[in-house]
């Protein structure tokens, strides 16, 4: 058998997930290909999301997915190392610990903070560039308030309430809003007047978000601004930063411990130094397959690419770097397959931009929203990929820490679903609502459904009124005409096999009345139970007081089990189980 066909992927981000999942459907059943992708870090850190955690909106863990996660049960080998060379001619990666050979490589190791040479910004700006960089600034701010709340010198307790963001890209325009937020809860939290609050966004041109090209918009966002006590500096050009602040070009100095720089970036500084050809901001030269000028088995992609066609220059964004990633990987399997290569196409779907948690303005393609909707599609957008990436596991993870698990109401429906009580106080009414499913089924039993036909076609609803018990008073249906399809269904489906249906239905009834009352599989039964009710009204057989079973069914889906019932004991178990089956890791088909 030949040698296999090695293929390193350098890089965890954007284009090197997308890069590492074409590569996995192309070679899937292929045992002639090895898939590697090597990171410094052993996460997939969500780049758009980095502002959310400096400025405390969300907890770290929100923004980082495990690669191996991502990659389990698929023909990607995910290695956690940091490589200090790449020899193209040896065809090899090396660290301080171990050497990879390749025979094709794509390098996507991202880029690095630009400070454009600007006197003191390297030493004394925050960036806003990594995890790292995010729990750093996180930690920073809450300490300029702890610090201000004990602070009795006028002038000193200014100059820590004061933040200043430089840039008025996305970066830098998402970052202040989040601080325009931050400011109340922290405020309120260490006992400081937010009135002494300071925030500014500075901006060395006319204009902000130069990518968005409706002026109503950017006069939306600024209007935003206003509202958050955002102050916005524009043609203020930084030319010197030093620890207690900064100075402007038009000669103002502004005194601040809090100066965060989303100015500008460039090629990260390792692939910088491999002596490939340069283009802007020092990222390599590639032409339309995303190859390399020198290296026809070397690929880039993401921000480590420099590529112009009709459409402009590859920008910086999330859609570029999965699309270039795709364009390295599909260009791969090309060459190794002796198929046409795939030229580059650059198509995207829009830009979206928030300040703070609870206002955006978007553009889609000339669908333009601005505030709540904008914030919308921000999150549809964010399902949309996590899904594409590591499928309903992370989806969820998701929506608990954006809406479910959020603090100080920082999100786009405020603080409304995440809002909590303790699951006991659920149990009694969870012992009810089970008591009365086990009664429902028992009675059934007395009344013979096991041993001959209750259901019957065409007229159901009269039937059902001839269900009570002799002597009792009819109560009306809640439904006076069953709907067409579910008459059929009686007529065609149930009523010929009456005892079948009947027996699964009392058997369910009391199966699901069990589970609840102690409180076990309390998620599946709640449902069940909940689609019973629907059933059962739809065909007609029963009348208003079984709403009370359907809305307690709704009450008992959100964990109720979890405090005095089984599933405090058994759930955990088979979470993990169930997590480490082969089937969950490749379908993502489990929850956090």
């Amino acid at each position: 058998m030949a040698d296999k066909k090695r293929i390193l992927i350098l890089g965890g981000g954007y284009a090197g997930v997308k890069a590492g999942k074409t590569l996995h459907k192309i070679f899937k059943n292929d045992d002639s290909v090895e898939i590697t992708l090597i990171d410094r870090k052993p996460y997939h850190t969500l780049m758009t999301e980095l502002h959310e955690v400096a400025g405390h909106r969300t907890e770290p863990h929100a923004i980082q997915i495990d690669l191996r996660t991502i990659f389990a049960g698929r023909k990607v080998k995910v290695v956690t190392d940091n490589i200090t060379n790449v020899d193209f001619e040896g065809k090899q990666l090396t660290s301080e610990r171990a050497t990879y050979k390749f025979d094709y490589l794509i390098l996507a190791a991202g880029s690095d903070s630009n400070s454009f040479g600007i006197e003191g910004i390297d030493e004394h700006a925050f960036t806003l560039w990594s995890y790292e960089d995010a729990i750093k600034l996180r930690t920073h701010v809450e300490k300029m308030f702890q610090m201000a709340a004990i602070e009795e010198d006028a002038e000193v307790r200014k100059q820590l309430l004061t933040f200043a963001v430089v840039g008025g890209g996305f970066t830098g325009v998402e970052m202040v809003g989040e601080l325009g937020e931050a400011k109340e809860h922290l405020s309120e939290k260490y006992g400081v007047d937010k009135k002494e609050v300071t925030i500014y966004n500075i901006e060395a041109t006319p204009r902000i978000l130069n990518t968005l090209k409706d002026e109503k918009q950017i006069a939306a966002v600024e209007r935003r601004y206003k509202k958050l006590g955002i102050e916005l500096l524009k043609n203020a050009a930084l030319v010197k930063a030093t620890a207690d602040g900064f100075e402007l070009k038009d000669g103002r100095v502004f005194k601040t411990k809090t100066l965060v720089w989303g100015a500008g970036i460039k090629v990260s500084n390792f692939i910088g130094k491999l002596g490939l050809e340069a283009g802007r901001g020092g990222r390599v030269v590639v032409n339309k397959y995303m190859q390399t000028t020198k290296y026809a088995n070397v690929f880039m992609a993401g921000d480590n690419a420099h590529y112009e066609d009709k459409d402009g220059f590859l920008p910086q964004i999330v859609e570029a770097a999965e699309q270039s990633g795709h364009t390295a990987a599909m260009n791969i399997g090309a060459l190794i397959q002796g198929k046409e290569m795939h030229e580059h196409k650059q198509n995207y779907h829009g830009f979206m931009v928030s300040i703070g948690s609870r206002y955006a303005v978007s553009d889609n393609n000339g669908l333009k929203f601005n505030g709540f909707f904008a914030v919308l599609i921000k999150h549809l957008v964010n399902f949309y990929y996590l899904f594409l990436v590591s499928g309903v596991a992370q989806v969820m993870e998701y929506a608990q820490n954006e809406f479910f698990r959020v603090k100080n109401r920082r999100s786009v429906f405020g603080g409304h679903f995440a809002k909590a009580s303790p699951n006991f106080w659920l149990m009694p009414f969870r012992v009810f609502l089970g008591v009365m499913w086990l009664i429902e089924g028992v009675k059934k039993i007395d009344e013979g459904w096991l041993a001959e036909p209750k259901m019957y076609a065409s007229d159901a609803v009269s039937a059902a009124s001839e269900w009570v018990e002799e002597g009792a008073e009819a109560m009306k249906p809640l439904i006076e005409e069953v709907p067409g399809i579910v008459q059929w269904g009686i007529d065609n489906i149930i009523a010929p096999n009456a005892v079948m249906f009947q027996t699964g239905m009392v058997i369910m009834e009391i199966v699901f009345g069990l589970c609840l009352i102690a409180g076990l599989f309390t998620f599946i039964s709640a449902i069940m139970t909940t689609f019973m009710t629907v059933g059962i009204t739809l065909t007609g057989m029963s009348d208003a007081s079984i709403l009370w079973f359907f809305f307690g069914g709704i009450a008992m889906i959100a964990g109720s089990g979890s405090a005095l019932g089984l599933d405090y004991y058994v759930l955990p178990v088979l979470k993990r189980w169930w997590k480490k089956t082969p089937f969950a890791k490749k379908s993502y088909l489990y929850f956090h």
